[in-house]
């Protein structure tokens, strides 16, 4: 099959898209799909991979110009759809969102939460739940975790809700021996952080995270790094990657833990990519 990955938004949405862009086009690729990638724009004889849909949705000219364009196009929904909004904006313009969605092929997604969402308004013959897995290609050579270890602990991602109190607690408990990436930072210098801490950090943003995001987790799990989490919601079964605990817990098991490096390595390839993708593919 010719397939086209579509990011749309910003160039740093790319970026901080890429775990998913390139591993998925890598994994299509072993699977014997003739992939490709681009950055705001679709082709034409080919199936495009919509990574994104949420960001032209807001663009009623941009939407309108796909839905009239006559490319084929499936929506690789990534974001927290609860029916009425992604990830809980205010203003979201649900009418584009939902033309999108009926106009496409069909629709995959990695979390069993927006399932029932999707299905309400494509059809449960068109949306498919593909969970997240290892594939070779989440190891990163900038990645070396040689044991030289400068910080205690470290979390890269959107510092909001719940995680501001987290991260001041953190900085207060561990000081210079924590290390925090978060938007205003160049997405790829996790790969150092990454290399020079002992343990990554998945953390829980409230009430509204209604998922575990498995992106990060094989990011970190898949190159060496053992992770400590705080999440409460996970119906996927993500948290097989992490060791799990209430926050003040967490903090506690931080300085102590000791990881398994073989284990985790097992762990982490236990749920493979590809497999689980030949449900669309």
């Amino acid at each position: 099959m010719r397939i086209n990955l579509v990011n749309l938004g910003l160039d740093e949405f790319f970026d901080r898209k890429s775990d998913i862009i390139y591993v998925l086009f890598s994994a299509l690729t072993d699977m014997g799909h003739s992939t490709s990638i681009s950055h705001n724009h679709v082709e034409g004889s080919t199936l495009n991979i919509i990574i994104g849909s949420d960001i032209i949705c807001g663009e009623p000219n941009a939407l309108n110009s796909l839905l009239d364009s006559g490319a084929d196009f499936a929506i690789f929904e990534v974001e927290n759809f609860n029916g009425r909004t992604i990830n809980y904006r205010k203003k979201f313009d649900l009418s584009g969102y939902t033309a999108l969605l009926e106009k496409s092929k069909f629709c995959f997604t990695p979390y069993l939460y927006n399932m029932s969402q999707l299905s309400s308004i494509m059809g449960s013959e068109k949306v498919a739940y593909t969970k997240w897995g290892f594939h070779d290609s989440m190891i990163c050579n900038r990645v070396d975790r040689n044991g030289n270890y400068f910080y205690e602990t470290f979390f890269y991602g959107l510092i909001k809700a719940t995680r501001v109190a987290k991260i001041d607690a953190l900085k207060n408990k561990f000081g210079k021996q924590f290390a925090v990436i978060d938007q205003t930072h160049p997405f790829t210098i996790r790969d150092y952080y990454i290399s020079k801490s002992k343990v990554g950090l998945s953390l829980s943003y409230g009430d509204i995270d209604n998922f575990v995001n498995p992106f990060r987790l094989y990011h970190m799990a898949a190159n060496g790094m053992p992770v400590l989490s705080d999440h409460s919601e996970d119906a996927d079964g993500y948290l097989h990657l992490c060791n799990n605990f209430e926050f003040d817990a967490m903090i506690e098991e931080i300085e102590v833990f000791q990881p398994d490096e073989k284990i985790l390595s097992d762990i982490c390839r236990s749920e493979k990519l590809i497999e689980n993708l030949r449900a669309c593919f």
